[in-house]
């Protein structure tokens, strides 16, 4: 997981006695480039942490839970003591709701393993399970996958699918997509065909920091037709169309795709891409507007 563009996770452990389970999610977090809004890992690794240290650990949770972006919580059960009677898993949840009604975007993810054999659990943190299972918003994602691998994986689709950019987009009759080193073509493309269709164009510049693939996909959802023209730019197009194909859906894509390479293309070599809801061309430029036309033409007559 790259981490440069997230923030850190608040993940609420048992310190003081560690299982199996705990030390699985810990590794695997760290393994999947997770960040921590405490120094965790000493405090692990400690074979002894006495009770002031708690104490001022604790004093320190609503900060460390401000400096996160989500939460991460082991439930296991066994009451790890805090204060008054509250376990330090139910004083960490009750921060986490605290920081999720001042934050819609904050998310809760609460792991407790397998089946949960309750004959010698302790009956005070069944109590707060009990309490916790009752007071789940719908920012709080509770999981009983039996595997530290698949919960973290689990988490990280989640994160990475609300960290999504959301682009403008607009609807469009006809979404056509091309590489920078092509734009002087497309434009010609584009002019011949703007009298008659609404078009907006997507012109790819190589090196930046866009995720084009992330704009593309949002505007195939609002156009009719998709499509992706090279000249010179043959080394990009097929490896992006390709990957395009796949994240709207393939053969359930809503936009269908003509992928169209210029007989004048470099050398003279195409590059076929054959899928369901694709269709490829090799055609001179003049003629490109034209069969652009006959397909979108062609899915109003499906209709």
């Amino acid at each position: 997981m790259d981490t440069a563009n997230i923030n850190k996770v608040f993940l609420s452990l048992n310190r003081s006695e560690q299982s199996k389970n705990q030390k699985r999610l810990l590794l695997t977090l760290q393994r999947a480039g997770f960040l921590f809004s405490s120094s965790l890992e000493d405090s692990l690794e400690s074979d002894i942490e006495s009770g002031k240290q708690q104490e001022n650990d604790l004093k320190n949770v609503e900060l460390e839970m401000q400096n996160s972006f989500c939460s991460i919580h082991f439930i296991e059960k066994t009451q790890f003591e805090y204060c008054d009677g509250i376990s330090v898993s139910e004083h960490h949840f009750n921060e986490a709701r605290k920081k999720i009604e001042k934050d819609e975007r904050y998310k809760t993810f609460i792991w407790m393993p397998g089946k949960f054999d309750d004959s010698d659990a302790d009956k005070r943190q069944l109590d707060f399970i009990n309490r916790l299972q009752h007071h789940l918003s719908n920012n709080m994602i509770l999981s009983r996958v039996p595997s530290a691998i698949q919960f973290v994986e689990d988490v990280r689709l989640i994160l990475e699918q609300q960290a999504k950019k959301v682009f403008d987009t607009e609807p469009a009759d006809v979404f056509l997509i091309v590489n920078q080193t092509d734009e002087k073509d497309a434009d010609r493309i584009q002019m011949m065909l703007s009298g008659i269709l609404k078009l907006v164009k997507l012109v790819i510049v190589q090196n930046s920091d866009i995720d084009y693939e992330e704009y593309a996909a949002q505007q195939m959802e609002v156009s009719k037709l998709s499509v992706i023209y090279y000249k010179n730019a043959s080394d990009w197009a097929l490896p992006f169309a390709q990957q395009i194909w796949k994240k709207v859906g393939g053969a359930s894509a809503k936009s269908p795709i003509l992928f169209i390479s210029d007989a004048d293309a470099i050398g003279g070599e195409t590059k076929g891409f054959i899928a369901p809801k694709v269709s490829c061309y090799n055609l001179p430029c003049e003629l490109i507007p034209l069969e652009i036309k006959v397909h979108f033409d062609s899915l109003n007559e499906k209709k």
